[in-house]
């Protein structure tokens, strides 16, 4: 792999499996450190894949990474992310708002909770992550 992202940090949302874990470990083959955030942050038989197990994958290529165990539809979580990801490697300069959630339903079975947690999730979290990552690039 190139160097192409050296000494760049990388945040990065919904990286316990899929996607997420996906970007995480090619930004880290690129040469970014990266902080890694999801709610599973040890494998608990629910869904595959954890962020310690990105996290090794990672590190056992070489690569650099913390791992911030949060729930984006908690505001005091989202708040978390980045200040850790500057105290850990002084600064931020890749964010992606990868995770989201949704419950599909017929509209007139959608819970007034659902709908919430998905615009907590899919919404406010990429905004603020976004907002509080900017000021820091």
């Amino acid at each position: 792999m190139s160097d192409t992202l050296k000494n760049k940090v990388a945040i990065v949302t919904g990286a316990s499996r899929g996607i997420g874990a996906a970007i995480a470990e090619r930004f880290a083959a690129e040469g970014a450190k990266l902080v890694i955030t999801a709610r599973t942050l040890e494998a608990d038989g629910k869904l595959p894949g954890s962020l310690r197990e990105t996290a090794e994958r990672i590190r056992a290529r070489g690569g650099e990474c913390h791992c911030v165990q949060a729930d984006l539809s908690d505001p005091a979580d989202r708040a978390r992310i980045v200040p850790e990801a500057v105290a850990h490697f002084g600064g931020v300069d890749i964010l992606v708002n990868n995770a989201a959630w949704a419950r599909f339903k017929p509209t007139r079975e959608q819970l007034p909770r659902y709908t919430h947690l998905a615009f907590e999730i899919n919404y406010f979290a990429p905004l603020e992550l976004s907002q509080q990552a900017i000021e820091r690039m």
